[in-house]
This record gives structure tokens, C-alpha cells and sequence, in this order.
């Protein structure tokens, strides 16, 4: 691999998620090359180590990683898309549930790293929004208004994004679109289901629909109705060895019953989520689905949730426009939303200061 030299604006990058941290290197000139990846520190991989430590492992690995890259290609700019909820105008970490459970201390990882490694020019981005940055930099200028990207993948988060100003509105606390811990209601013949989310609390939309959550839910859904469980090409599939997500693929183009209610039921608060966001603001023209669980699943479960909104529209709207849904909701692979290379476009274009405006 040749060495990229500093005119081309390259960014060393990184992609800090529950289930994988990926690192590589972005340019504008050369695109996204020399990426690497390994599996999570996270306090499901690592539960003997204690939050602090967790995020001492975390920290260690970026200062290493990035220390490397800049030594191989000579880049001064780092720019990392973090799985957690951060305040979008400072960079404090607020926490993490697939990273670090239920410890929602801050912690001021820019800081960290600005004072470990001064030499360097550091950003941070939420992981959703930086997968939404690289989504928008590619819509032709004036195609739509708005888009809310929804990641379902270890965790679940979204952003909107208004096109026309470039803006990704933030509360006061530098926050937007944390709804994988809305609570959430869901029941199985008749009886509420309780299932407790990585962050530790009961019933968090993450507990339910993230990959983790759906895991979890067919667990219980095989303890409640262990009959359905037995016959199903799902639970046979799994048992062979084949993850989740391909088993649940498999099983539901199976027509299996098992595989079928799980998926209906892990999609569900997702359809409630979509229909309240258009519902609420109608300059919503796309709604991108993306993230590991979405992608592994595509097209059953864009299929699924097409089937929600059939049974529940949008009061009026669904009735007068009956492709309402189906023309705005698209899945998106990592080559059209890519974290990675949000935040090398996080950190080439200023969006720290254009963005949050």
C-alpha cells in the first residue's frame, strides 16, 4: 500500500461499535483504503473488566491504531465515529450500552486523546451521524428535504438531517435521535413481553429489535411457546451453527412460523418509530434504514416492516397516498452509508462547525 501524502487531505479513521472496532485511512483523493478490524472490547466480550477499564482498553487502542497509521502515511488528522451517545458539540461521552452496559458516567475521550497525543488534530462523531454524513454527501443537490437514517445493529440510534441548510438539529445537551432506549410496549398473545436492554434498563426499544435484543427475545419467545420453538427451521438452523441473522433470514423466507413472529415482533416498535417521525414532520422525503441487523436481513426485513405499516398508516396520508411508505423508506449497505468514511467527512469538511451551526 503506498504511503498518502498530506496534500490529499487523508484522515486516519476510525469506527467504534459494539461488535467491531475498524479503523482505515480517507481521502478525498483515494477514497477509504487500508481498513482494518477486530472484535469489540466491550463488557460483553470482556465482562471480567470493569467499565473503567474498558474504556482504558478503548483508549489505548486508538492512541496505538492511530499512532501506527500516522507513522505508515504520515497523516496528521484522526477522526473517530463512536458507538455512543455523545454530545455532539463538545465530543463528551455520555455512555455507552453495547460498549460498556449500564455505566452512563461521562467520560471526556476527546480530551483524552488531544492531551495523550497533542500533535494530531482529533474529532469525534456519533457513529449514526456519521453513517448519515456519508449517506447525504452522495443525494444530488435539492433531491429531497429531509432524511432520518435509523441504524439497527448492536445498539439502535437515528439522525435527521435537514438537506437544505445541512443541519443536524441537537438538544441542549448536544443530543439527537437516541431512541434505542425509548420504552417501548410489546406483547405476545396477549401478555407483555419484559426484557431488560444493555444499559440496564426494562423494556428499551434496544432490548427488542437491536441484533443483541432479537437474540434475547427469541430466547424468551422459545421458553413461551416452546412447541413453536421445536418445529422451527429457525431453532434447527441455529443449532447447526449458523448466527442469528442468517438463520433468521433462511427461516423467514421458509415461511417458518417461529422465524416469522420473531421477525413481526422485533419490527414492530420500529414501524411505530417510522410512522410517529413522518407522522410528526412530513418534510421527512427518505427514511434509511442501515446497520448489521437491517442489512443481514434485507429484504425481509423491509418486507416486515412494509407489512406493519400496511396494517397501521399515517392517519389520512396512507389512504390518499397509498406509496407513501414504500417510496421513502430505502435499506442502505455500508457502501452508500459508511461510517468510516463520515468521518473522515466529518473531519475534511468542518462539519463540527457547519453541521451544528
Amino acid at each position: 500500500m503506498r504511503a498518502v501524502a498530506q496534500n490529499e487531505d487523508a484522515v486516519i479513521v476510525f469506527d467504534i461499535g459494539g461488535t467491531f472496532f475498524r479503523s482505515g485511512l480517507y481521502s478525498a483523493v483515494s477514497g477509504l483504503c487500508a481498513v482494518e478490524q477486530q472484535p469489540a472490547l466491550s463488557f460483553r466480550s470482556s465482562p471480567d473488566l470493569t467499565s473503567a477499564a474498558l474504556k482504558q482498553g478503548l483508549l489505548d487502542y486508538l492512541l496505538t491504531t492511530a499512532r501506527r497509521y500516522a507513522s505508515l502515511y504520515n497523516v496528521r488528522r484522526i477522526s473517530i465515529s463512536l458507538g455512543a451517545a455523545l454530545d455532539g458539540n463538545r465530543g463528551m461521552v455520555y455512555g455507552s450500552g453495547p460498549l460498556w452496559g449500564n455505566d452512563s458516567s461521562n467520560y471526556d475521550l476527546l480530551s483524552r486523546l488531544r492531551q495523550l497525543e497533542p500533535a494530531v488534530s482529533w474529532h469525534i462523531v456519533n457513529d449514526v451521524t456519521a453513517g448519515l454524513i456519508h449517506y447525504a454527501d452522495q443525494l444530488p443537490a435539492a433531491e429531497i428535504r429531509k432524511i432520518l437514517l435509523l441504524t439497527i445493529s448492536t445498539g439502535i440510534a437515528c439522525r435527521l438531517i435537514d438537506i437544505r441548510n445541512h443541519n443536524v438539529a441537537l438538544d441542549e445537551f448536544g443530543l439527537q435521535g437516541e431512541i434505542g432506549h425509548l420504552p417501548v410496549t410489546l406483547c405476545f398473545e396477549g401478555q407483555a413481553l419484559e426484557l431488560y436492554c444493555d444499559c440496564g434498563g426494562r423494556n428499551h426499544l434496544s432490548a427488542f429489535a437491536s441484533g443483541r435484543g432479537i437474540a434475547q427475545l427469541a430466547a424468551h419467545l422459545a421458553q413461551r411457546a416452546p412447541s413453536l420453538w421445536q418445529a422451527s427451521t429457525y431453532a434447527n438452523l441455529t443449532a447447526q451453527g449458523l448466527s442469528h441473522d442468517m438463520a433468521l433470514s433462511q427461516a423467514v423466507n421458509a415461511n417458518d412460523d417461529f422465524a416469522c413472529t420473531l421477525l413481526y415482533l422485533a419490527t414492530q416498535p420500529i414501524a411505530d418509530v417510522i410512522r410517529s417521525a413522518l407522522t410528526i414532520d412530513p418534510e421527512i422525503d427518505r427514511v434509511v434504514l442501515t446497520g448489521g441487523v437491517v442489512v443481514s436481513l434485507a429484504p425481509v426485513y423491509r418486507a416486515m416492516l412494509m407489512r406493519h405499516l400496511a396494517e397501521n398508516g399515517i392517519y389520512l396520508s396512507s389512504r390518499f397516498d397509498p406509496s407513501l411508505f414504500d417510496r421513502r423508506i430505502v435499506i442502505a449497505g455500508n457502501s452508500e452509508a459508511n461510517n468510516l468514511i463520515g468521518a473522515g467527512l466529518f473531519a475534511i469538511k468542518d462539519i463540527e462547525r457547519r453541521y451544528h451551526a
